[in-house]
């Protein structure tokens, strides 16, 4: 799946590249700068090997409970087609909002779960680096979704909600 998807992502960058930099212009009232386009097609490609770690995260005995429920909930929200920017209608560009909530849940699994560094495999440790350094290019192109995202992953560590789909649907719904 995570092989199939990188290729996806790929194709879709070479053959949605114009389709792709016009969705992000759009966002930010045609001011979209080359470094902001570049970032945010970086981000998008975190997507995959963020996705392999939190795979991983399964096998491994030491992972906390907390984790493995996270990374499974993230997982399937992805394999959903309903999400909040269709990469059916918006090609790469709608691939932005599922980079994003898995990459800051990867973020905050490491920030609450994963502390100490030496367990670390030299690949999420560069992940995280890369993450952190390019959380902020979808903060900025899609600000009222990553404010959606970021809302109800709090909610979610807090223990205030069970499942962050629903939550996300229902805000969908609601902007509509």
């Amino acid at each position: 799946m995570i092989k199939a998807l990188s290729s996806q992502l790929k194709e879709l960058a070479k053959s949605d590249e114009e389709n792709f930099r016009t969705a992000i212009k759009n966002r930010l009232d045609g001011k979209a700068t080359e470094e902001q386009i570049s970032a945010v097609k970086e981000f998008i490609f975190l997507l995959p090997p963020t996705l392999k770690i939190l795979n991983s995260y399964w096998d491994d005995p030491k992972t906390p409970l907390d984790v493995k429920k996270l990374s499974g909930i993230l997982i399937a929200y992805i394999i959903r087609r309903d999400d909040l920017l269709s990469d059916e209608h918006l090609g790469l560009f709608g691939y932005l909002d599922d980079s994003y909530i898995v990459v800051s849940a990867f973020l905050k699994i490491q920030e609450m779960y994963l502390r100490d560094w030496q367990d670390k495999s030299p690949e999420e440790r560069e992940l995280t680096e890369r993450a952190r350094k390019l959380i902020v290019a979808p903060r900025i192109v899609i600000p009222d979704e990553a404010t959606g995202i970021d809302e109800v992953m709090e909610l979610y560590v807090r223990g205030h909600i069970t499942s962050f789909e629903d939550y996300l649907t229902s805000r969908k719904k609601a902007s509509h």
